[in-house]
């Protein structure tokens, strides 16, 4: 790990996880597994929040009847909100 690039911070973990960790590390391995932890999460959730917008996204169509239903049931949603804000 380098060091250069790095801080000292307390945090608090459940007793029976440091003790697993210290079993499976040396002791200067400690710190190395937790980062390793940390940044498989974090990029864990970056995909997840990845996931998440292409699941948002409008569908994909496979044909041209496909696309068009959905355009036409979109735009008839926009007329009904429009119609209900008085616009």
């Amino acid at each position: 790990m380098d060091t250069y690039n790095t801080i000292r911070i307390d945090i608090t973990v459940p007793e029976d996880v440091v003790r697993e960790v210290k079993r499976i590390t040396s002791k200067r391995g400690v710190s190395q597994f937790f980062t390793e932890a940390a940044r498989e999460k974090l990029a864990r959730e970056k995909r997840e929040k990845a996931l998440k917008e292409i699941l948002a996204a409008p569908p994909a169509f496979t044909d041209i009847k496909d696309s068009v239903t959905w355009i036409r049931k979109s735009r008839r949603l926009d007329e009904k909100r429009m119609r209900r804000l008085g616009l």
